[in-house]
């Protein structure tokens, strides 16, 4: 949670690249609450980033080997 929290403050404060990275270390070690990631205010500015479409992209593999 610490490294999604992170992302979020990043994401707030224009630091795309790193947002991303610490998103993508969230997602790592079990971030899970993909619903809430996808309309999270705090990460617009990230999600509007093209770095979020890796990201995205990776959620969609996750979802597809949970199903």
């Amino acid at each position: 949670m610490a490294h999604y929290n992170l992302a979020c403050s990043l994401s707030l404060t224009g630091q795309v690249e790193t947002a991303a990275a610490e998103l993508d270390c969230a997602i790592t070690l079990g971030y899970r609450d993909f619903s809430w990631l996808n309309r999270d205010p705090d990460l617009k500015k990230l999600r509007r980033h093209p770095l979020f479409k890796k990201i995205r992209d990776r959620l969609k593999a996750m979802m597809i080997e949970i199903r």
